[in-house]
């Protein structure tokens, strides 16, 4: 009636013969593309890295000092009041009244006046008191004075600014938004290894003390740093001292040296964090936000536009032209630049793939690979 032929049912257990046309038919139609783009091999050619970061000038963490205090006792008085004062070599920082201290002094003293044969206990009584922090110009001003004192000054060694102990900065959505943009991949945690917010100090007049805690920390703004956050593809191709160029923008290029790579990864994170030295610490504040441009040494590998790889999220999707059609296969890739991705598996220098594979993706993006 509909003008077909009759063809043989296939009895149960009877093999199918799949000619061309019956594969054809019965083939998913998500499986495979008719089409008539151009097409272009893979290259195996050396091509040098040009990748951008997001980084914070931070402080370099090896011109942290603490100050901590050499006797037990009372806060009598504190010279630091807040945090990010200027501080100077040698300007007292705070007044504790200890009782050993006092002890110590006054025994000093009392071997002076009645045993002052007995050097090898003098000595020592001298030795104690330079322990708890008197230098020899205050135990030479003791002896003259004679008369113990009741307060124990604390002097800073070091040039800086007082901080707080244990203070981290979180992110800013703007700094977020920033990373994000640079590189999908990246996404921030909700902490980074920033400079201390405006806080109190832990330690205030009043308070009591013990020995080797901590009073105030400092820190040397002189000695900065920048600390860039890069994708694993990106660092393997790092080491410590190699010097990168890096572009700061509005034509400020600077030449800088990897002086540390984070050896694992953060909470949350799948990136990982490079130190980055450089000399010219005069345009820039401690918590600024940096977008660079990083020129990296050329690599050698396999290599296609990136404009021929459909990203699917997990995986890497290019077409490969096979007898008139188009079949979607995955690979795996490796670095990427603005306009090249390094590819690891899935490709030959002799396959043809589709220039531009997002004219073979529907509205809907329905990619079946082969498995």
């Amino acid at each position: 009636m509909c003008g077909m032929d009759l063809v043989r049912k296939a009895r149960p257990g009877e093999a199918v013969e799949i000619t061309k046309d019956l594969s054809d038919a019965i083939k998913a139609p998500d499986q495979s593309v008719i089409s008539t783009v151009e097409t272009i091999n893979p290259e195996y050619k050396s091509l040098p890295i040009v990748t951008k970061a997001v980084g914070v000038v931070t402080y370099d963490t090896r011109n942290v000092y603490t100050i901590p205090s050499r006797v037990g006792g009372r806060i009598e008085k504190m010279d630091v009041k807040y945090e990010f004062q200027r501080l100077t070599k040698g300007q007292k920082i705070a007044e504790i009244y200890s009782p050993e201290l006092i002890t110590a002094q006054r025994e000093l003293l009392y071997l002076i006046e009645h045993d002052p044969e007995n050097t090898a206990l003098i000595d020592g009584a001298k030795s104690r008191l330079t322990r708890m922090g008197f230098s020899i110009t205050h135990i030479q001003e003791l002896v003259l004075r004679k008369e113990a004192g009741n307060t124990f000054s604390v002097y800073s060694p070091y040039d800086g600014y007082a901080i707080a102990r244990n203070t981290r900065v979180p992110v800013s959505p703007d700094i977020k938004n920033a990373m994000n943009s640079m590189d999908p991949r990246i996404r921030a945690s909700g902490e980074t290894t920033t400079p201390p917010s405006v806080t109190s100090l832990s330690v205030r007049e009043g308070n009591y003390v013990s020995p080797g805690q901590t009073l105030i920390s400092v820190v040397n703004t002189n000695a900065i740093r920048i600390e860039l956050d890069l994708s694993q593809e990106v660092t393997r191709l790092l080491k410590e001292g190699d010097k990168l160029e890096i572009d700061l923008g509005n034509g400020n290029k600077e030449h800088a040296v990897v002086d540390f790579v984070q050896p694992f990864f953060n909470k949350d994170q799948n990136f990982l964090k490079i130190r980055v030295n450089f000399k010219n610490r005069q345009n820039f504040n401690i918590g600024q936000l940096v977008k660079t441009t990083i020129a990296l040494k050329a690599k050698e590998a396999l290599w296609v536009p990136r404009q021929s790889v459909v990203d699917l999220g997990i995986d890497k999707i290019v077409f490969i032209k096979q007898q008139g059609t188009f079949k979607p296969t995955k690979i795996t890739t490796g670095i990427s630049t603005d306009e090249w991705l390094e590819v690891k598996t899935g490709l030959a220098t002799s396959d043809q793939i589709a220039a531009d594979a997002h004219y073979l993706v529907d509205s809907e993006s329905f990619i079946k690979t082969a498995n």
